[in-house]
């Protein structure tokens, strides 16, 4: 019964020895698996740095001096030719040989004009369709109810001489009754360079005089009745003529001995005789303007009583 309890005992030692031995067996080879893949994984990361690195140092540029090849002579040669400036040449001035299509208003160089033969510069023209579609209908200058023929009248384009002291194109529409008259007077005014600020169509302002003086424009037709009147202006006829009428303007009496006026700084040009006059465009009986006209038969509104009108001149030489 001792023996039997010993053989007992012998084989439970045994099984846990065996145990023991299968569970350290076991504990083993999970440890050595575990080491298997931890390394396996270093491995990989590392191999997966190597390549990142690899991949920068292929894409980063080289450092270092790079030794570029000496020029040839050839190379020299196109380098000296690129570092010469070559001067643009001026564009060629042209010599205008007249002034259609020129606009009015377009300021012109003493060079594109040939200045010894005038007469191609101040020229007159039939009113032309395109003309008169500028200048038809009841806001325009040439009403639906005027009464001129549009054959009296003439489309004159012509040089003058600025404020600014600079060449400009101006444009001026007249009976042909004072067509030559006209032409005679600014071509003499622009060869002594006298000053005329602007010289367009009344119809630029909506052939409104009053914007039109406000602006200093010197002008000529516009189908109106006279100021503060009901009879048809000269300008209406086209044989009157308004210059620079900011400096010269149209007055009339208080009735107490002053003087009245609806023109901006009129009262600036009250003294017809001051010793500046002439520099300030004002019109008197020793002004170039004056006499040209005074000459070619003509009537200066400065020398009305009342109402006085410094800008204007006529010709009563038609009657509608």
């Amino acid at each position: 019964m001792i023996m039997k309890n010993n053989d007992n005992k012998s084989s439970i030692i045994k099984w846990l020895i065996f145990i023991l031995i299968a569970v350290a067996v076991f504990t083993a080879v999970v440890i050595i698996f575990a080491k298997i893949r931890d390394v396996k994984a270093d491995i990989e990361r590392s191999e997966e740095a190597s390549k990142k690195v690899e991949a920068r140092a292929e894409s980063k540029p080289e450092v270092g001096v790079k030794l570029t090849p000496a020029p040839s002579k050839t190379d020299k040669e196109e380098t000296q030719k690129s570092d010469v400036k070559t001067e643009e040449p001026e564009p060629e001035i042209v010599v205008l040989e007249s002034l259609e299509g020129v606009s009015a208003g377009t300021v012109l160089k003493e060079e594109e004009l040939d200045l010894t033969s005038l007469d191609k510069y101040f020229v007159s023209y039939e009113i032309s369709d395109e003309i008169f579609e500028r200048i038809y209908g009841d806001d325009r200058s040439y009403k639906t109810y005027c009464n001129v023929p549009r054959e009296d009248l003439c489309y004159i384009k012509m040089l003058h001489r600025g404020f600014d002291e600079k060449i400009h194109v101006g444009e001026m529409i007249v009976n042909k009754a004072i067509e030559s008259d006209v032409i005679e007077i600014f071509t003499e005014l622009f060869k002594n360079d006298y000053q005329i600020e602007k010289m367009l169509l009344i119809d630029e302002y909506g052939a409104d005089d009053f914007i039109s003086i406000d602006n200093n424009n010197t002008s000529a037709f516009n189908y109106r009745l006279v100021t503060g009147g009901d009879t048809v202006s000269m300008h209406g006829w086209g044989i009157a003529i308004d210059i620079n009428p900011l400096q010269n303007p149209y007055i009339w009496s208080d009735g107490a001995g002053g003087w009245l006026w609806e023109d901006r700084d009129a009262d600036l040009y009250l003294d017809r005789d001051a010793e500046d006059a002439k520099e300030r465009h004002m019109i008197n009986h020793d002004d170039l303007c004056y006499q040209l006209f005074a000459e070619h038969g003509f009537t200066w509104g400065g020398d009305w009583e009342n109402p006085i009108d410094y800008q204007h001149f006529e010709k009563r030489v038609v009657s509608y």
